[in-house]
């Protein structure tokens, strides 16, 4: 029963979210987002509160690297040379300290979709905007999925980034 009611709370959400961006009432979008947010990785976490068993999916967009970057890893994260300037550096560390984590790149709500069809994660850690963080979470159902808004520095969709300690805070949470 409960299931239903987070359910039904996060539609609502979801369709406030939607109509606050028709009508470009961004505070009320903001807070719409960040209440689905919460109540989604809440719910994830009560749902995960035993160990994890199983794979994980750590699924990023591809916006996180430097947009001049030569080294492009939409195809391959381990095109990623390691020098420090973005936070896939830091992904790649986390690929190399956990077992049983999968890292992809998606570049679209396709290519993310997808990666779930075929890992099966019983986890996925997805970092996004707001809007496409939203829509995949509710995309991805019924898969538990954690959702971390990306930080976007200037414009959308360029050298935006992540705030590693969230993504460590989630990892120490499930107890990997």
């Amino acid at each position: 029963m409960k299931k239903f009611y987070i359910s039904l709370l996060k539609s609502l959400l979801y369709i406030a979210f939607i109509i606050t961006i028709k009508f470009k009432k961004q505070k009320l979008n903001d807070y719409f987002s960040r209440k689905f947010l919460e109540i989604n990785n809440d719910y994830v976490l009560k749902k995960i509160k035993k160990k994890i068993n199983g794979k994980i999916l750590i699924l990023l967009p591809h916006c996180i690297q430097l947009y001049d970057c030569r080294y492009k890893i939409t195809s391959d994260i381990n095109n990623c040379r390691a020098c420090g300037k973005c936070v896939v550096y830091d992904f790649l560390d986390i690929r190399n300290r956990y077992r049983d984590i999968k890292i992809k790149i998606a570049t679209g709500g396709t290519l993310a979709r997808k990666y779930i069809k075929e890992i099966k994660p019983n986890l996925i850690i997805a970092v996004a905007c707001k809007r496409d963080l939203i829509s995949g979470i509710r995309d991805a159902e019924p898969f538990l999925v954690f959702g971390v808004f990306n930080k976007i520095k200037g414009e959308p969709c360029i050298n935006t980034t992540v705030v590693m300690d969230n993504i460590y805070e989630i990892l120490d949470k499930i107890n990997l």
